[in-house]
């Protein structure tokens, strides 16, 4: 069967290979016969205007990019239910890992012909923002907006862990963290934390990772909550679970649920919940056996 693929791409991902990247998948797929178009995007408001009023002219939504870029096309795979291909290029591609996606060309295309479609979980901050990692609260995401804001950010991969690991002593040493009231399925599991990260899949694989049992395919959150300790001791627990060394989850709290609501400082609240299958994902054939007996096919892609 032909495809009708639409390419959509940050080109600053990935060192600047994503735009690389999406015009030889461009070139590959054409030469298979399918169709395609590439809808480049400098920023994710342009992209998220996109992803809300798109036409369904195409029969699948190839996504080349970082965490955010995945975020913001998914809102179209959603919207209009087309299989969603994510082709991590950006420093962390927390959520296409989490399922082995490719990022050379020749393999996505092989993916497209050949892989299953499987409904996953994504995350809704106030009924309209999609994540579909993780989103975050306190020092983990200061650190992260800091780092990226703007287009100052470190392009390769050690100079970005390097400026990370700057910026976290900076918010340890200097800023005074932010009071999180954390509900969990309208039950109080926090007062005053210092942390909260709210994941649909393992958050920080292989580097700091604080939800190892978070899967997509079961309708549910992993909440990750440090409550309000020291700052040695968050330093201690975060290098700890980097480190992987035993015993370091003592600070912390893991729990799970559907709805998550989050209050800062007393002020501002939100509201996460998980849309359960709402994302039609394309993944590598036996992806689906690997994951949690949860997982649902929909269809062969071919």
């Amino acid at each position: 069967m032909k495809h009708a693929v639409q390419i959509v791409v940050t080109p600053g991902s990935g060192e600047g290979r994503a735009m690389t990247t999406a015009h030889q998948l461009q070139g590959i797929l054409e030469q298979r016969g399918h169709t395609t178009a590439i809808q480049s995007h400098s920023n994710l408001a342009t992209l998220t205007r996109w992803a809300r009023t798109c036409e369904a002219d195409f029969t699948h939504i190839v996504c080349v990019g970082g965490d955010a870029t995945q975020s913001a096309a998914a809102a179209a795979a959603v919207r209009l239910s087309v299989p969603f291909v994510p082709v991590p290029s950006g420093f962390g591609n927390i959520f296409a890992r989490a399922f082995g996606h490719p990022d050379e060309p020749d393999a996505v295309a092989d993916l497209l012909e050949q892989g299953e479609v499987l409904r996953v979980d994504v995350g809704l901050v106030d009924n309209e923002e999609i994540f579909l990692s993780h989103h975050s609260y306190g020092l983990l995401q200061q650190i992260q907006d800091t780092v990226e804001k703007g287009r100052g950010q470190p392009k390769s991969r050690v100079a970005r862990y390097l400026a990370y690991w700057g910026m976290a002593k900076r918010f340890l040493v200097d800023t005074k963290p932010p009071s999180l009231r954390v509900e969990v399925d309208g039950r109080l599991v926090a007062e005053r934390a210092a942390l909260v990260t709210v994941a649909n899949v393992e958050t920080y694989r292989d580097f700091l990772s604080l939800t190892p049992s978070a899967t997509p395919t079961d309708g549910l959150f992993d909440v990750f909550i440090v409550p309000r300790i020291t700052r040695l001791r968050v330093a201690m627990l975060l290098v700890g679970l980097m480190l992987r060394v035993r015993g370091r989850r003592d600070d912390a709290r893991l729990c799970r649920g559907r709805c998550v609501d989050v209050t800062v400082n007393g002020r501002r609240r939100e509201q996460l919940r998980v849309a359960a299958g709402a994302l039609p994902l394309l993944v590598p054939a036996g992806t689906v056996e690997s994951l949690a007996p949860t997982a649902r096919i929909e269809t062969r892609a071919s």
